[in-house]
């Protein structure tokens, strides 16, 4: 079974669940991370969505923009995408997840789509057949539609306070265990400076020190609470 294969069977676990959350994780700050594996499935993401990998993208003078991928063993998983133009900043969360199958796309299991149409309120569900290696997978994501109006600049303000500063590509990490696939993945990209940040988050009974993963974790998931449906309540 291959490392993605695995994933997906502990992604599936979790998710169809009647009980499935977003899991709350432990953070360590283990800094800046650029490694092509772990961006496998979150490009694919994108593709579907109609857009293109941060890392390929050019962007024109005084405009950039910012990817923060929030990944853990539960889904949907969570990608806010800022964009800055001079002073106008505006943004906006996706919610994305991959169904794997082994050969028929048409089998590929649907039962995180029920998940994520019961729980959050988001518009079309983009789909694509994606593949690497012996993995084959549809990714699916769609727009979260958040309640009420998100102030864009003072979370950009906040990703920049807790995330690396942006300069140019960043070397890997000397130890690199599979674990980067995991936790808070920040893109950075402005004009044809590219940047990308990572926070790792681990499945600990011991809270680390305080650092950048853990305030960026609970920035993401307070703006996901936006977009989640309200419970129904049963009329007697």
């Amino acid at each position: 079974m291959s490392r993605l294969t695995f994933t997906a069977s502990l992604l599936l676990a979790v998710s169809s669940s009647s009980h499935a959350q977003q899991a709350t994780f432990a953070a360590n700050d283990t800094g800046p991370v650029s490694d092509a594996a772990i961006f496998e499935t979150k490009d694919a993401a994108v593709v579907s969505a109609g857009m293109i990998p941060l890392s390929k993208t050019q962007l024109p003078k005084g405009q950039r923009e910012v990817r923060i991928w929030y990944s853990t063993f539960g889904n949907p998983q969570y990608l806010v995408i800022i964009r800055q133009n001079g002073t106008n900043v505006s943004g906006r969360l996706m919610l994305w997840w991959d169904q794997y199958y082994e050969s028929n796309p048409a089998s590929a299991d649907v039962r995180v789509d029920n998940f994520v149409k019961r729980g959050y309120d988001c518009g079309p569900i983009s789909k694509r057949d994606s593949h690497f290696g012996e993995d084959r997978w549809i990714s699916s994501i769609c727009e979260a539609k958040l309640k009420g109006n998100p102030d864009w600049k003072s979370f950009l303000s906040e990703v920049e306070a807790h995330a690396l500063s942006q300069s140019g590509d960043v070397a890997p990490a000397d130890d690199q265990t599979g674990d980067e696939n995991w936790g808070i993945t920040v893109e950075r990209r402005s004009g044809s400076i590219y940047g990308v940040s990572h926070y790792h988050t681990a499945l600990s009974l011991t809270a680390p020190e305080p650092g950048r993963g853990p305030k960026l974790q609970d920035m993401v998931g307070n703006l996901a609470v936006a977009a989640k449906r309200e419970p129904v309540v049963a009329q007697k």
